[in-house]
């Protein structure tokens, strides 16, 4: 990596004084020569020829034009993708093709761990948002003339800055944007080439995250639409189907329960069997929790009533045992106003069916049509469901998957996948999967999911 930086270095530290160019002198654009010293193997930054073609196009506006030389469009452009570090900011020159040209073009573009750039004294230009850089990538165009002088050289620095887009599923850090978004932001730095101003300049290209693909979501979710959701008010807000849903989860109501009590007059008579049948309660405490739940756009009040029980002598920071859990089985209820409608459980951790992420597949976390091979091979990630909570309402049976690992929750009615959320403790966006369903089944299932009782505490 030293040998990269000495390499570039000495680029910088060239004096190059801008020849005088007329309009009759004519420039070949030789080649594009490319490398990634963080995944020296991988083909996301290796462009195909007709992205080489627009590189030669950029450079036409924005620089050779300028300078007064005509590139020779007769010439393909040739590229070399680089196999070793060693050779970075090393040109191998062959004008046999194209010896009447009194200019020659070169266009080099290596991608650099980002800590090594800042670290390394030879870039002297100022650089925000460090913390937020994932990668950087030096642009130099280097034009020599008929002496293998150079007479123009420019380098630009791109830092990498990837950011949210709606996509869903598991983000991966290197590359951390796909090859579409990848060369989209590399055009953008070509474009930054001019006749003019310092010999080296820092801009910042904001991409998209990539996202590994997954046979869980992935086919669920494909080219789904996403629905933006309003939450700035206490409510869950957005519009299907033009028409408009207003939300709202007010707090849950607790009650410690007096498991002392075996009167008929405690109120909490009819649950203590099931508190009996737990093991180990010298320390548990159990509780009532009722949640209220307000569908404001069709004037309906829902309430959830569950029993958890609450391990003081557990951890937090311990995952294995959660410290609050639900009572087993069906003993939770769903009530609209004051008439039962339908019960619910509680599974934490279910069982896992074969469900994986593989990074060495990566895609925009929308579109699954356009998958990315890498040449890489990364052990397959596993996924997990923090919860699932399953029952009836009606004569319907629902299930909602909740993995926190990516804030999203995928909602099942009579066991067919209908809508998936963005968003742990408020939805950020829903995507409908099926669509037919009522409004008032789906507003409910949407304010089960994101019930304050179901929310992990901070």
């Amino acid at each position: 990596m030293k040998n990269i930086f000495y390499i570039l270095s000495l680029l910088f530290a060239q004096s190059i004084c801008i020849a005088s160019f007329g309009q009759s002198n004519q420039v070949t654009f030789e080649q594009v020569q490319m490398y990634s010293s963080i995944q020296p193997n991988a083909k996301y930054w290796q462009p195909t020829m007709t992205q080489v073609q627009n590189f030669a196009y950029l450079l036409d506006s924005v620089l050779f034009n300028p300078l007064q030389i005509k590139r020779d469009t007769s010439y393909p452009t040739k590229l070399k993708i680089l196999t070793k570090s060693n050779q970075i900011g090393k040109l191998v020159i062959d004008w046999s093709q194209s010896p009447s040209s009194a200019f020659h073009a070169y266009l080099e573009i290596y991608e650099l761990q980002p800590e090594q750039t800042f670290n390394n004294s030879m870039v002297n230009v100022v650089i925000p948002k460090k913390d937020s850089i994932q990668s950087t990538w030096f642009l130099t165009c280097t034009i020599l003339d008929k002496n293998k002088t150079p007479v123009f050289q420019k380098t630009i620095l791109m830092g990498m800055i990837p950011i949210a887009n709606q996509g869903i599923g598991y983000p991966i850090n290197i590359p951390i944007t796909t090859p579409k978004s990848l060369f989209k932001a590399i055009q953008s730095g070509v474009g930054y080439f001019d006749k003019d101003g310092e010999e080296l300049a820092y801009i910042e290209a904001k991409v998209p995250i990539s996202y590994a693909s997954d046979n869980f979501m992935m086919p669920l979710l494909h080219a789904k639409p996403r629905i933006a959701v309003d939450t700035t008010k206490d409510f869950i807000q957005f519009t299907q189907n033009n028409f408009r849903v207003v939300l709202r989860t007010p707090p849950a109501n607790m009650q410690k329960i007096d498991t002392k009590d075996k009167t008929s007059n405690n109120p909490f008579f009819a649950i203590l069997p099931e508190i009996k049948k737990r093991s180990n309660t010298l320390f548990k405490e159990y509780y009532q929790a009722l949640q209220p739940l307000r569908n404001v756009s069709e004037n309906k009040d829902y309430t959830l009533e569950a029993y958890i029980e609450f391990n003081p002598m557990v951890d937090p920071e311990m995952r294995a045992t959660p410290p609050i859990r639900f009572l087993p089985d069906s003993v939770h209820k769903i009530f609209a106003d004051t008439f039962l409608i339908g019960r619910f459980k509680v599974i934490e951790q279910p069982a896992n069916t074969g469900m994986m992420f593989n990074s060495n597949q990566i895609y925009n976390g929308f579109d699954s049509t356009s998958l990315y091979t890498l040449n890489s091979n990364y052990p397959k990630g596993l996924i997990s469901i923090s919860r699932s909570v399953e029952g009836t309402i009606g004569k319907d049976g629902f299930k909602i998957l909740f993995n926190n690992d990516i804030d999203v929750k995928i909602i099942y009615l009579n066991n067919v996948a209908i809508m998936a959320t963005k968003g742990r403790n408020k939805p950020n966006y829903l995507i409908p999967i099926q669509q037919g369903y009522s409004s008032s089944m789906t507003s409910l299932l949407l304010l089960i999911a994101y019930s304050e009782i179901f929310q992990s505490p901070n």
